[in-house]
């Protein structure tokens, strides 16, 4: 032991020693200021057998502004669960067109796609909505109001009204 504790490097292998401890150092110094640039987020679904919804914690990435981290948490929701007894809210295939956030109202614009049938999701338009709309205001409490676009376009039904 004491051998261990004496032995000296010399030349290369002295200087090989410093750069990888350097580069040790650096690199822990940095995930504790910086963090992995992952964040966990709360999204909800639909249950997969009968009424209510679902909360499934899914680390998402963090992005540099607000409107970024909206439009990963929205397109985690319309990426669908990963929980075995919840069921999807939105068709497949959807996608964020933008997502803006001016004072506390957040425009969203989706692909039309969303709402499109399919025979896995069990909602309706406006309840799919709901979820979205709760996914969205649980994790970011500064948006108060949500105005959605699809494809552009205010959709017939909610008209006049945010969700």
């Amino acid at each position: 032991m004491d051998f261990l504790l004496t032995m000296r490097l010399k030349g290369r292998a002295a200087i090989a020693g410093s750069v990888l401890l350097g580069a040790l150092v650096i690199s822990v110094v940095l995930f504790f200021l910086v963090g992995n640039g992952r964040v966990e987020r709360i999204l909800y679904f639909p249950r997969e057998h009968g009424r209510g919804v679902v909360a499934e914690p899914r680390f998402l990435t963090r992005r540099a502004s607000l409107e970024g981290n909206v439009t990963e948490l929205v397109n985690g929701v319309l990426l669908g669960p990963a929980r075995h007894d919840a069921a999807r809210a939105f068709a497949r295939g959807g996608t964020v067109r933008a997502a803006m956030i001016r004072g506390h109202t957040l425009y969203l614009d989706l692909t039309a796609r969303v709402l499109a049938g399919d025979p896995d999701v069990p909602l309706g338009a406006a309840e799919a909505l709901e979820i979205l709309s709760r996914s969205i205001r649980f994790n970011f409490p500064r948006v108060r109001e949500i105005v959605l676009y699809l494809d552009g376009q205010l959709p017939t039904f909610s008209e006049k009204k945010n969700i």
